[in-house]
């Protein structure tokens, strides 16, 4: 299985993905997770990447496991999870946005939650940034 060829793959595949959508403001659809950065709050608003918004950058990633179910079956593919990374470079609010299969959506999810990112930033102040990060599945 490769999550990605190399990490600058990774790189690329989130620059397009964050880099699709213009700079805009969206209301906090849902409170945070218990580990979330103190100073988030509801009224904390969250960004999409452009303009002077500076998108997160992976800094640490855990590879997600293959369920023995989906090798036996020869599922491939990609699963796409929206999520925010906060000020403090934790993933938060993670939706599945395009999955694959319900095993293979919930480990990419559990992977997900383990990376560490370099905060987005606007201006040269960490923000709460929004982005679409996209995990495939491949066999050997």
């Amino acid at each position: 299985m490769y999550l990605f060829s190399n990490r600058r793959a990774f790189l690329l595949a989130l620059a397009w993905a964050t880099s699709v959508s213009e700079q805009f403001r969206i209301a906090r659809a849902e409170p945070a997770s218990g580990g979330a950065d103190p100073q988030d709050s509801a009224d904390d608003p969250v960004y999409k990447p452009g303009g002077d918004v500076k998108p997160p950058k992976l800094i640490h990633y855990v590879e997600p496991e293959f369920s023995p179910a989906s090798k036996e079956a020869f599922v491939e593919g990609t699963v796409k999870i929206s999520t925010v990374i906060t000020r403090d470079g934790k993933p938060s609010e993670c939706r599945v946005a395009s999955g694959l299969s319900s095993e293979e959506d919930r480990t990419a999810m559990e992977a997900l939650k383990q990376w560490t990112f370099q905060p987005g930033t606007k201006g040269d102040k960490p923000v709460r940034v929004q982005i679409t990060v996209e995990i495939d599945f491949h066999l050997l």
